[in-house]
C-alpha cells in the first residue's frame, strides 16, 4: 500500500511524575515499550516519561503502511493528545531515524533529541533471515513457546537475537500462537525501514550515542550530525555493539541522563 495513513493512536507506557519535563522513548525495528521498561524508570527519576509502541509493534494499532513520515505523524498526534507541547525525545535504531524525521519536519516540538546508534543514512537491508525464521515459525500449532524458539533458534543461530524476538510472542486463548508485530507487513517495508530519513540544519540539543563494536555510526555519519545538530555532543561506548542500550545499561543511562539535564 503506497499512501499514508496520516497518524494511528499509539500505546504507551508512562512513568514518573507527570508535572516533570516529558521524554519520549522510541524503541527499534521488532521491540516494544517492555524492551524500556528499566531504563524508563530510571529517567522517570527527573522525567514524565513516554515509552510508546510504534506502528505495526507491540501493542499499538497495525496499518499497511510503515513510513517514517507515518511514524513522525503518529508521534506528533500523541503529543497533541497528551498536551505536550515540547519533549525531549530518545530514539533506538528505527525509533531513531523515527525521532530524526520528527526533528526534520518539527524541530520546534523537541527539547533535548537522543539517537542511539543510528544514523540518517540508508543503511543494506540485513534483516531477511530474522523475518524468514519468524514468518515460517509453527506458531498456529505449538503447543509450547519452546517449540517456537527452537525453530528460531535452529535458523538464526543466535542466543540472545533469539530471547528477543520470543518476547514478541503470545499465546492465544483458543490455542497457539500469534506474532504482536504486523510482520507481513514489516518484512514488505524493510526497504523504507532502513532507508534514510532528511534532517535540516538545526540547534537542537542533540546527542548521539553509539556502540564501539558496531557498524550503525562512522565517521561519515559523525561529520553529517556534525554539520547537521549545531548542539551536538557524542559519545561512543567502545564495547558496545547496537544493542547498547540493553548490553551496557548503566553507562547508557548515566550519558543521557547528564544530557537529559543539562549536566
Amino acid at each position: 500500500m503506497s499512501e499514508h495513513s496520516g497518524h494511528l493512536s499509539l500505546f504507551a507506557r508512562k512513568l514518573g511524575d507527570e508535572t516533570a519535563p516529558p521524554l519520549i522513548i522510541l524503541h527499534g525495528l521488532l521491540g516494544t515499550s517492555d524492551n524500556w521498561q528499566s531504563l524508563g524508570k530510571r529517567f522517570a527519576e527527573t522525567h514524565s516519561v513516554h515509552v510508546l509502541d510504534q506502528r505495526n509493534h507491540g501493542r499499538s494499532p497495525q496499518y499497511a503502511s510503515h513510513q517514517y513520515d507515518d511514524m513522525a505523524s503518529d508521534l506528533r498526534a500523541y503529543m497533541d493528545t497528551e498536551n505536550l507541547q515540547t519533549a525531549s525525545i530518545l530514539g533506538h535504531s528505527m525509533g531513531g531515524k523515527t525521532a530524526l524525521q520528527f526533528a526534520h519536519e518539527h524541530p520546534e516540538q523537541i527539547d533535548r533529541l537522543v539517537i542511539a546508534d543510528m544514523a540518517a543514512r540508508a543503511y543494506t537491508p540485513h534483516h531477511t533471515p530474522i523475518f524468514d525464521a519468524l514468518l515460517t515459525a509453527p506458531i498456529a500449532q505449538a503447543q509450547s513457546r519452546g517449540e517456537v524458539e527452537s525453530h528460531i533458534m535452529s535458523q538464526l543461530q543466535d542466543p540472545g537475537m533469539v530471547a528477543f524476538l520470543m518476547k514478541n510472542l503470545r499465546r492465544e486463548k483458543s490455542g497457539g500462537f500469534t506474532w504482536r508485530p504486523n510482520l507481513p507487513v514489516l518484512a514488505a517495508s524493510l526497504d523504507s525501514v532502513v532507508g534514510s530519513v532528511e534532517l535540516n540544519t538545526n540547534t537542537l540539543p542533540t546527542l548521539l550515542i553509539y556502540g564501539g563494536q558496531s557498524d550503525y555510526v562512522g565517521a561519515a555519519d559523525l561529520q553529517f550530525f556534525d554539520e547537521r545538530c549545531l548542539q551536538l555532543e557524542t559519545h561512543e561506548i567502545p564495547e558496545a555493539g547496537h544493542w547498547l542500550h540493553a548490553s551496557h545499561p548503566d553507562e547508557f543511562f548515566e550519558v543521557v541522563f547528564d544530557f537529559l539535564n543539562g549536566n
